[in-house]
């Protein structure tokens, strides 16, 4: 029997928890139990004479893939990818991650080089591909592409992030037959509000063209970014939600800590009330350990489960680390494989997970729920991939709460 490697314990309060990796199980267990399974390590317990107690635990244990009676793969290869099709962009926000000297000014790859992309990532085993920018919607032959994704390919899930303010009706129809979910990305919440990061006036463009998706067949979820000028109103968001029929997801500001942005970026009072928000209404945090079921996490998938692919083909261990230190090779150049086997800059995500981070992770007791937050987050701050998120107080608020009560 062999037991899987990719797990942990937590003692809590009044309980053993236990941790699987690999599919985020997280089970409260007894000490004895976590015995057994020591036992069950050491080849110490005969399988065949377990009593009833031992053999439902025993089980549990085998449909949860802490044990198996074949040896566990160890294999790490990304799940996911984003695709960034374009630097092309008609809007103008503060902080967008993409934003660099390339904006505008640099030529994309080919249609036919986007389409050899795809198909390594998909052989490569990507499984979710995100499509970005720039403005996706400014890519020339944008159904072309994401046909050949979903029809060619076969991805089982492809995402297409739009600022929503490209209006084409037939290219906003044809999304419908290849895109799963087509997320808008937003300001403001009403017409008349004033914007916080991006252009003026541009609000009922957005609503126009979620309301055409919708109305040819597409899964649209809106995907408003909080930062410290909105952080006070989520609610406003969710109603916008539930009045255009859409799903909602929220992403967190994560910019430099530095210059203008200083103005946007939440403070740990916003943290907690983003948290105390989260818990209220069960809602995600996109690229975050916040989602609607409590999930086991020890490393946030930066080029691990996770890689970005730029616009002039480079690749990154994640979206949000889109620099030239951390630029893996090129895939225009060098196969993806080999770049994931060979790049020596790659390494040190590899190895990298919770107990490996300084800044107090290994000792905190929700190390295990969060993950360690954002490799990126804490380079934008520390210039140090290897320390805690500094947005750390706003998962500590809500693990904290949460797990006092799941455990009551």
């Amino acid at each position: 029997m062999f037991v899987n490697k990719n797990i942990a314990v937590l003692h809590a309060t009044e309980t053993e928890l236990l941790f699987n990796f690999d599919n985020g199980v997280i089970a409260g267990v007894t000490a004895e139990a976590i015995e057994f399974l020591n036992e069950l390590k050491e080849e110490n317990i005969d399988v065949d004479k377990l009593n009833g107690d031992e053999r439902e635990f025993f089980e549990f244990l085998q449909d949860n893939d802490f044990i198996s009676k074949n040896e566990f793969s160890y294999e790490v290869k990304p799940v996911s990818a984003y695709i960034h099709l374009t630097n092309k962009c008609n809007l103008h926000c503060v902080g967008c991650y993409s934003l660099d000297e390339k904006r505008n000014k640099y030529e994309d790859m080919t249609t036919k080089e986007i389409k050899e992309v795809i198909l390594q990532l998909r052989t490569g085993g990507v499984e979710n591909l995100i499509f970005s920018g720039g403005e996706p919607l400014l890519t020339k032959n944008i159904i072309e592409i994401v046909r050949y994704a979903k029809i060619d390919c076969k991805f089982p899930n492809l995402i297409l992030i739009t600022n929503g303010t490209i209006f084409n009706k037939a290219v906003l129809g044809d999304l419908a037959k290849y895109i799963d979910t087509v997320s808008v990305s937003l300001d403001t919440y009403c017409s008349d509000g004033k914007p916080f990061l991006r252009d003026p006036n541009i609000f009922d463009k957005i609503m126009r063209s979620i309301s055409w998706l919708k109305e040819t067949g597409n899964n649209v979820n809106i995907l408003p970014t909080i930062h410290h000028l909105n952080s006070k109103y989520l609610e406003e968001y969710v109603n916008l939600a539930k009045k255009l029929g859409v799903t909602i997801s929220f992403s967190i500001l994560s910019a430099c800590f530095e210059g203008e942005l200083l103005n946007y970026l939440p403070n740990d009072e916003d943290l907690q009330t983003i948290s105390q928000f989260m818990k209220k209404t069960d809602m995600a945090i996109e690229d975050s350990s916040i989602v609607e079921k409590f999930h086991a996490e020890n490393y946030c998938g930066a080029g691990k489960t996770i890689i970005s692919v730029g616009t002039d083909g480079n690749v990154y261990p994640c979206h949000m680390l889109m620099y030239d230190e951390f630029c893996l090779g090129n895939i225009r150049k060098e196969s993806l494989i080999d770049i994931l086997k060979h790049s020596q800059k790659l390494n040190v995500f590899k190895n990298l997970n919770v107990d490996k981070l300084s800044g107090g992770c290994k000792e905190c007791p929700f190390k295990y729920f969060c993950g360690g937050g954002c490799r990126a987050r804490s380079y934008m701050k520390y210039r140090n991939v290897t320390t805690r998120d500094p947005y750390c107080v706003l998962f500590k608020d809500y693990y904290g709460e949460m797990t006092e009560e799941m455990f009551k």
